[in-house]
Parts: C-alpha cells; structure tokens; sequence
C-alpha cells in the first residue's frame, strides 16, 4: 500500500507542473486574443470580388476595300480590294480582386493578364487599382486608376461584354490615374463625381505620362423608375492649356424583359465647328427568358470639324484622338447570348455585323476611300467566381 502511495505521488509531481505550465500558455494565449482586438477592434475585411475572367471568340470577316483619285486634269481613278480574314483569337483574361476594410474603407483591382503592349506607364495593362474612403451615406474620395468618368451606356460597360463598338469606343485609352470626389444624394437615385485624372492624350502621338495633360471629368449617375442617365461634361487637355471638350449623354430605359440605351456624345474643340464632331449610339436587349437574350446594336461616328494641331514638324495632328478629321463610321448587327440555367457563369454569344469607314473627296487631287467589313463571330465567356469556394471566415 505505501508503494502504491509512492508511485501516485511521484506521478502527481510529475503532471501537476506540466499541468500548471499549459494553464498558464491558454492564459497568455487568450490575453494576446483581447489584446488584438483591442488593438483595431473595427478592422473586419470582406471580399466582394475575387474571380478570374475570359473570352475567346472565333472570327471571320469579309473586307472590301475601294479607293478613287481625282487628278488636276478631272480623271477620276480608283480600285477595289476583298480580303478573308478569320480564325480563333483570345480576346480578354482578367483577374479582378475587391474588397471592403472596415466600414469606411474599400478597394478594386482589374488586371489584364494578357498584356497590351505598354508604352507609357507601369500600369498600362491594370484597369482599375483604386482604394476609396467613404465619409458617410454621402461623400466619398477616391485614389487610383481607374476609368475616367465619361457619360455613356457603351463606355460604362465592361470591355468584356462589349462584341462590337463605335470608332469612338474602340479608340480611347480611358483607364487613368487619378482622384475623384463622389456625392450621392439622400435617395441614392442620383450620384454626382468630379474626376481630375490624367488626360487620355497622354497616350497620344509622342506625349507621356509626365507631359503635364490632364482632364477634368463632372459625371452624373441617375436613377428615375425605369429611365437612368449616365451624363458627363470632359475638358481633355491635348496640349498644355488647350482643351477638347465632350459632352455626353447616356439614356436607358430597362424593364422586365428588354431595356434600350441611346447614347449621344458630343466633341469640340471650339464653337465655330460644335455639332460636327459626334458619335451616336444604340442597343436594344430582349430577354427572352432567364438564359436568352436577343440583341441589335448600332452606332455612327462622324469628324468633319477640321481642327488640327501641330506636334514637332507635323502641322496636321488630329485634335480629335478618338475619330479622325474627314472621316464617318457607321456599323450595325444583331447577336444574342446563351447562358446555362445550371451555369450561369458561362455565357456563349453569336453575332453578325457590318461597319463602313468613309473618307470622303475633299479637293482634287485628294484620295477616297470606303472601307466595308463583314464580321461573323461566336464565342464563349467563361468566369470563375473564388467566392463560391472560399470559407465564411474568408469573405
């Protein structure tokens, strides 16, 4: 019995220490646990976004060229070329990353992963990488890159979802360093911005990002029952002091099953010449059930102001980047979109198109030229959404 008593004894000496020891390490570990929270007891990180995205399409078009000269003695002369051209192409592949920081912070991201040659800044294939402060209910600040703001309907929409486009679209470089300030009135159906960022002319001819252009941006985002607005008056710095100016007007009607834009976008860089510089707009969606949409697009550019500017030896320099002086672009199509009940994340499309460019006669001894294509495509986007996967904890 006394060695029984021995054995035990010698075994509570051994435990009893080890014991104390890991209450005393749960202790400390529960201290550093409130410690923490003490410390920043409102740092709570959600995500909003965390995907990647993808496009490929095949396409095929038919190019028909046809040009005319007129010399100084009256002969007219001229010529006309076809061209096939099809194949597969990968179009976009982006990565996108959002999230909220507490209540007051948050933050975007949107990188191309196939790169667009970059000339100008390190951030030439990244659309968005902004952080923005909300103040209140109201008032936010925002610092980044992102989209300069420009009225439309087209121009608001992602690239990826945009298959065929206006002259004016598919020229201009508006993803932009710079700040914003945002007011967003008591209904939340009304959201003003005012944007200085650089201007997209830093992308222009030989400028750069230091060339000391920048753009002032006044955007207004409303809401009315069915009709919403996406209106914008732009002051785009070409040379320094020297302004082009936009004014853009974004209107959409949506309701159940089909909704309609029309977006009309004014460009000058003086009064003589205000209505001669425009590009005009247009798409009807049908939505013929929850994995059907119909669609017909249109639009028509136009660039007879004749305003130039004289960079280095050149005297010629188009004021307007986004739609050449003596030219007009006109386009229209038809396509709808497939997406899966059981896949809503994958969407195939389909569309036909036609588009024109025209460089009409302008004096003897001036070219002219009309260029016609007809663009086939089908094609598959596919998205793979992270936050369907990620833990409760994560998000």
């Amino acid at each position: 019995m006394r060695k029984l008593h021995f054995v035990l004894g010698l075994i509570l000496c051994i435990i009893l220490p080890f014991s104390a020891i890991s209450q005393e390490e749960s202790v400390k570990k529960e201290k550093k646990k409130k410690e923490r929270k003490e410390v920043n007891p409102n740092f709570k990180h959600k995500f909003t976004t965390f995907h990647l995205e993808a496009r490929a399409d095949f396409e095929y078009n038919y190019n028909l060229e046809k040009w005319g000269s007129i010399d100084p003695s009256g002969t007219y002369t001229g010529g006309s070329v076809t061209q096939h051209h099809y194949g597969f192409r990968g179009d976009y592949f982006n990565f996108l990353l959002g999230g909220d920081i507490g209540d007051h912070i948050s933050y975007f991201f949107r990188q191309r992963i196939v790169p667009v040659k970059g000339f100008t800044e390190l951030f030439d294939n990244t659309d968005f990488l902004y952080i923005q402060y909300k103040f209140n209910d109201h008032w936010s600040l925002r610092m980044g890159k992102e989209a300069i703001y420009v009225g439309g309907f087209e121009y608001d929409a992602p690239p990826i979802d945009v298959y065929y486009y206006t002259n004016y679209w598919g020229s201009f470089p508006c993803f932009l360093l710079g700040v914003s300030a945002a007011y967003t009135d008591k209904s939340g159906k009304n959201k003003l911005v005012l944007n200085v960022a650089n201007s997209p002319y830093v992308h222009y001819k030989d400028n750069r990002w230091n060339s000391g252009l920048l753009s002032y941006n006044l955007y207004w985002n409303g809401k009315f029952g069915p009709f919403s607005t996406l209106y914008s008056v732009n002051f785009l710095e070409y040379q320094r002091g020297k302004f082009i100016n936009f004014i853009v007007l974004g209107n959409k009607l949506t309701f159940d099953k089909w909704s309609l834009y029309l977006d009309y976008i004014n460009r000058a860089a003086g009064f003589k010449k205000f209505f001669n510089d425009f590009s005009i707009v247009s798409r009807l969606d049908w939505h013929v059930s929850p994995s059907v949409n119909l669609f017909a697009k249109g639009g028509y550019d136009q660039n007879s102001a004749g305003y130039y500017y004289t960079i280095g030896n050149d005297p010629y320099v188009d004021v307007d980047m986004l739609m050449p002086n003596n030219r007009a672009y006109c386009f229209y199509g038809l396509g709808m979109e497939y997406r899966p009940r059981i896949y809503p994340d994958l969407r195939v499309h389909a569309y036909v198109a036609n588009s024109t460019m025209t460089h009409p006669l302008g004096y003897i001894g001036d070219n002219s030229w009309k260029d016609m294509t007809l663009t086939a495509n089908v094609g598959v986007t596919w998205r793979l959404d992270f936050m369907k996967f990620l833990p409760e904890k994560l998000k």
